[in-house]
């Protein structure tokens, strides 16, 4: 049986979104299937609760996130809003 030490032998890196343009890929995604559509959908409305002052945004996330290398995206999005 494979012990704990075998599998936690590389190192997550989490991705610093900064250093990204991703705008025209999600913008593409407007006309393509299923989740594609849903994430361009989702960052069209994010951007829209960015702009209302008056809108209140509660972010709930699966925990696995963090281990998954996006704590640093998340982390942006807070600090950035």
């Amino acid at each position: 049986m494979a012990a704990k030490k075998d599998y936690l032998k590389e190192v997550i890196e989490h991705i610093d979104i900064k250093k990204y343009n991703v705008v025209p890929l999600v913008d593409a995604m407007e006309n393509m299937a299923f989740t594609a559509r849903d994430l361009n959908r989702a960052a069209r409305i994010y951007d829209m609760m960015l702009r209302d002052k008056n809108c209140g945004i509660i972010l709930t996330l699966a925990g696995s996130l963090f281990s998954a290398g996006l704590k640093k995206v998340v982390y942006d999005m807070i600090m950035n809003n």
